[in-house]
């Protein structure tokens, strides 16, 4: 176990022969190279670890090429269209996710503590066929992807304690950048901003494993972001996203792909997100949100720059599955509950999720104030084609069932239940009376009339291991107890199980 200072000059060379309980020291520096940690191994409580030197200050040896926004964002289109014209199907910086600041390529038992990154596009960390990773205290600004994954043996990643932003320019990303802008199918290289079509953690056929808890993620395109293109039973499993907060997300903030398998998303807060769950998954297994709460402060593209609009401005709760062949399954349940939610855009605009089970969720509508009082629906144009222009109502068929909630929303009633939606029974639709419109915490608690005090529906989800159950009689929504009670009082819920084997990291492949 060695403690090894390094200089700009010196960080490749240490980084190339560390061992087992070695720290890697970053004394003051302008550290502005592309640097790689491969085939080296910790050990189980013995880890690699790279930090700032006792007593320096992370801004002191910041990582960062120093290159700033303005001056990457024409090569970034430039980038994107070139990403079309080599045979991918969207233009984006996608395959250049590995160009990282810093690289971490078949290791084992590594720790990135304390670190700064800034202006290191398009990638800050990139992780390929590596184990039990951990990212801690950090603090990056600006890139495409903050941290990359790769690799079917990619597994056991902890993120925590770290805030990202990406667009340092206040408010840009948020309102005055079009969505087409970052995402649209066709490139502006003078007008577009693909430098943020990115996300906060980006991975692709990774076994999985992923924790990523008490972060804050702000003026960022998207934020979770897993991929699985082959759609493997055995990747893309086991993210554990809990306690972190997520402000101005101009696109999504859970996103699973493809295929995917035990994401749990509890205990977080979002503010001024355009579509929250994103779950297009073609098959999925089992998904678990509960705990959360989010609302709106303002409303995404409201200030477009001179000559340009947003089109792409409603957002919703849930993007489901669009096209009916897609859904190829098998679907396992996808558990929504005890959630406080303050939307000023649909639930769910149109298509399905298979195996949703809504259950003793809260939820308000508070339109922005540049917005009519109406909007395209609690589940889309409910008189329209299915799928096309509305949530399914086919809940048999596509084992689908909402109870317990208690919502407030315009002509929820006429529109949901008279349009022929089989919610249940304890369905309230006279809202949960907040105390506030979100923006805080506290301001989700029930005024001591609602009927979502202590109104709750027992009901039981299947775990990996087992049956979970909740008695009823709670607080409908996130935040329990009596008036007055602290905001941190929040519905527990079941505890995290993982489904991957343990790894022996002796025979990790590879190294």
């Amino acid at each position: 176990m060695t403690d090894f200072p390094v200089s700009p000059e010196t960080f490749q060379a240490v980084l190339d022969r560390v061992s087992a309980g070695d720290r890697v020291h970053l004394m003051p520096g302008t550290y502005d190279g592309v640097y790689t940690i491969s085939r080296r191994c910790g050990a189980d409580g013995r880890p690699i670890v790279i930090e700032p030197a006792p007593g320096v200050d992370p801004m002191e040896c910041m990582i960062s090429r120093g290159v700033n926004s303005d001056a990457f964002r024409r090569p970034s289109n430039r980038l994107a269209q070139y990403a079309l014209e080599i045979g991918y199907d969207f233009p984006g910086l996608y395959p250049w996710i590995d160009d990282a600041s810093l690289r971490i390529y078949r290791c084992q038992h590594v720790t990135v503590r304390g670190l700064a990154f800034s202006m290191s596009w398009p990638t800050h960390i990139f992780i390929e066929s590596a184990a039990d990773i951990s990212i801690k205290d950090c603090a990056f600004e600006d890139a495409t992807f903050c941290i990359g994954a790769l690799g079917a043996v990619t597994r056991d990643i902890l993120i925590e304690n770290c805030t990202w932003t990406q667009d340092t320019v206040p408010d840009r990303l948020w309102h005055r950048i079009p969505w087409s802008r970052v995402h649209g199918e066709k490139v502006d290289l003078e007008k577009d901003y693909r430098l943020f079509d990115g996300d906060f953690f980006r991975s692709n056929e990774i076994s999985g494993g992923v924790t990523i808890r008490n972060c804050m993620i702000k003026a960022a395109f998207n934020a979770i972001h897993g991929f699985n293109t082959s759609a493997q039973a055995e990747l893309n499993r086991d993210f554990h996203i809990h306690h972190n907060r997520f402000e101005q997300i101009r696109d999504n903030v859970f996103e699973p792909e493809d295929g995917a398998a035990n994401w749990w998303f509890h205990h977080n807060d979002m503010i001024d997100v355009h579509k929250w769950f994103s779950i297009e998954c073609e098959t999925r297994g089992p998904m678990y949100i509960f705990s959360n709460t989010g609302s709106f402060r303002t409303q995404q593209g409201s200030d477009p720059f001179q000559g340009d609009k947003d089109e792409n401005k409603g957002g919703a709760v849930f993007k489901p599955i669009k096209k009916i062949e897609r859904a190829k399954g098998p679907f396992a349940g996808l558990y929504v509950f005890h959630n406080s939610f303050i939307t000023r855009s649909s639930y769910i605009k149109k298509g399905l999720l298979p195996g949703l089970s809504h259950r003793n969720n809260a939820i308000a509508y508070a339109p922005a104030k540049t917005d009519t009082p109406r909007t395209n629906g609690f589940f889309g144009k409910v008189h329209e084609a299915e799928y096309e222009k509305r949530f399914t109502s086919s809940w048999e068929r596509w084992n689908i069932d909402f109870d317990g909630d208690v919502v407030e929303f315009p002509s929820f009633a006429e529109e949901v239940i008279a349009a022929g939606y089989p919610v249940g029974d304890h369905t309230n639709d006279e809202g949960p009376g907040f105390v506030g419109a979100g923006h805080a915490l506290q301001e989700f608690e029930l005024g001591p009339d609602s009927p979502a005090r202590d109104t709750s529906i027992a009901f039981s989800i299947q775990l990996p291991s087992g049956v979970w159950s909740s008695p009823g009689g709670l607080n409908v929504g996130a935040l329990q107890g009596a008036p007055g009670s602290p905001a941190s009082d929040r519905f527990h819920g079941p505890v995290f199980e993982p489904t991957l084997g343990e790894r022996h990291y002796d025979t990790f492949v590879g190294v």
